[in-house]
């Protein structure tokens, strides 16, 4: 409060305490949004006859000095004001004379009433006295008023920054709090739910506000994500390269569209510390080297019908360092002698992962393969790498609780996609 609002005698009137309506609680009716981060129109609300929750324009830094026998006049009008009787509020602020104080309140008394074309005037009163504050936190009433949620939070902060103190001096903090943190909130709660059109309104509304804000551009993301929208989600991560978990997400973008190089590039751009990268930057890796692999690899990977040839390249060209690990002697198989994946057969068998008939010394690699056979095999192998047994999917009840998955008939690619999951614990 300045020296002039003391001796006015304002200690108790900076803002009245009986108002029909507080901030936190006004209603915003948002209409219809049309592209994402897109503009934001909301229905006008008006308070017939009651007083808002505004000032005194008597209050705060930057009053006019103005004759005592006028303060009394504005004093009188404003209590009437406070009081609900606006007609005879005017009558005072109008003997109060052309008097920046008598004026504002005349303002306020419109407002109050809904008069159309005060805000506008309110905005040109700012311009004209820059530096009073109860002026420009009147103006953000009225912007908030008619749904103008920019303009009001600016002119709270021209505001504060005049009139830091409290109560007027949070309001801004206050209007952002509530229309930025409370809309990220409820968007990551909706998206939770699977209500991801709604969450997406909250965060449109609250970027209209702030549209750089980390966390709010990464959740939309994820959002899109989650919808297949990878193109979108990548968009808005370009807004944010220097977030760890934008990072993260554009990784998981780029390996979703095979481009394993720049997935690689991406996770080893993070912290060692961070959750997921060792696992995620493996799982790229291995995807990558997959691409490199020979004709005959890429021709069991890509089979709808696995057998147990096409079981073992898939194995050791998704986990290449099984090769390198000691085992037992290698029996005489004499069906693999001319079969493209020798060398990986070899590799199941002398480790122990997959079986031969030793006596008949055969390995059966075109016999079909089955899901038991699968299963033991993956965790044969996790085991020989040092990894945890996976959780099998034992029916419908268990799926997208964490377990894995492989549907009859066995494919090359939902055997890849278990391996990497069991390698990385994150879904490829």
């Amino acid at each position: 409060m300045t020296d002039d609002a003391t001796r006015f005698g304002e200690h108790d009137e900076d803002r009245h305490n009986p108002m029909t309506v507080a901030r936190g609680t006004r209603p915003l009716l948002m209409a219809a949004l049309t592209t994402f981060f897109g503009l934001i129109l909301v229905a006008p609300s008006i308070w017939a006859n009651d007083p808002l929750d505004l000032p005194s324009p008597l209050a705060g830094p930057g009053v006019a000095a103005v004759k005592k026998k006028q303060i009394r006049k504005i004093q009188r009008g404003w209590r009437e004001f406070v009081a609900g009787d606006m007609d005879e509020a005017t009558k005072r602020a109008t003997r109060a004379g052309e008097v920046p104080p008598a004026q504002l309140l005349v303002y306020q008394i419109r407002l109050s009433r809904g008069d159309d074309g005060t805000k506008d005037e309110l905005a040109d009163f700012c311009d004209r006295h820059p530096e009073y504050a109860a002026a420009w936190m009147t103006l953000s009433v009225a912007e908030e008023i008619v749904g103008l949620e920019s303009a009001a939070l600016e002119a709270a902060r021209r505001g504060a920054a005049l009139w830091p103190e409290p109560p007027w001096g949070d309001r801004a903090a206050d209007l952002y709090r509530h229309w930025v943190d409370d809309r990220v909130v409820t968007a990551e709660t909706l998206f939770d739910t699977g209500q991801n059109s709604a969450a997406l309104a909250e965060l449109v509304a609250a970027n209209a506000l702030d549209p750089n804000r980390p966390d709010m551009v990464l959740l939309a993301a994820e959002i899109f994500v989650s919808e297949g929208r990878l193109d979108e989600a990548a968009t808005l991560l370009d807004r944010i390269p220097d977030e760890p978990d934008a990072r993260f997400l554009a990784g998981q973008i780029a390996e979703a569209g095979g481009d394993w190089q720049s997935a690689m590039d991406l996770y080893a751009s993070l912290a060692d510390d961070y959750p997921g990268k060792n696992g995620a930057l493996e799982r790229a890796q291995t995807r990558w080297r997959l691409t490199l692999l020979p004709k005959y690899a890429h021709a069991s990977m890509a089979t709808d019908q696995l057998t147990r040839g096409d079981l073992a390249i898939v194995l050791v060209s998704v986990q290449p360092r099984l090769e390198t690990l000691p085992g037992g002697a290698v029996p005489v198989m004499s069906d693999i002698v001319d079969y493209p994946g020798q060398r990986e057969i070899i590799t199941v068998v002398r480790l122990g992962i997959m079986d031969a008939d030793r006596r008949g010394h055969r390995f059966f690699p075109n016999r079909p393969v089955s899901i038991d056979t699968i299963h033991e095999a993956i965790q044969r192998s996790r085991a020989l790498l040092g990894r945890t047994a996976p959780v099998w999917c034992s029916g419908e009840d268990m799926l997208g609780s964490g377990c894995t998955s492989i549907p009859s008939p066995p494919s090359g690619g939902a055997v890849i996609n278990a391996v990497l999951d069991s390698m990385s614990g994150v879904d490829p």
